[in-house]
């Protein structure tokens, strides 16, 4: 099992053009967003070998409380699920292409994921990567 900490605001994916990723200022704040993520993930990874095999991943994305809110509301919210943009596939996208070719050879090995977005007071992504067993059915 490996545990993963990305100290990070959590963002979604953004959809960008071949030309697009050069000049939208939303394309290059993802780009540097994957950027970050990869420095930590190899940080924390060390030497690991990239996994190969099937794989669960539980992702927990905590997420910023609205400095707007009354002090009331916003600690009423650490804990709290996070019910608006970016969308949990979203944010799972952005992490799984982040981490490709580091910590698995490709997402596609993920056969079991579980993302929860909540709100708390600091920001951050946190990652439990498992190897599957073989799943046999009759």
């Amino acid at each position: 099992m490996i545990k993963l900490f990305i100290p990070v605001e959590p963002m979604g994916a953004v959809r960008m053009t071949g030309r697009g990723k050069f000049i939208k200022p939303n394309a290059q704040r993802y780009l540097a967003y994957k950027e970050l993520i990869q420095w930590h993930v190899k940080q924390q990874l060390k030497r690991q070998n990239t996994l190969t095999g099937a794989l669960e991943v539980e992702i927990r994305f905590t997420m910023p409380i609205p400095e707007s809110w009354s002090k009331k509301q916003r600690a009423a919210a650490i804990g709290e699920y996070h019910v608006k943009k970016p969308d949990a596939d979203n944010l799972v996208k952005g992490v799984f292409d982040a981490m490709n070719k580091i910590a698995w050879k490709d997402d596609n090995q993920v056969a079991k994921i579980t993302a929860i977005k909540i709100y708390g007071e600091n920001p951050g992504i946190e990652i439990t990567i498992k190897e599957l067993e073989v799943c046999k059915t009759s």
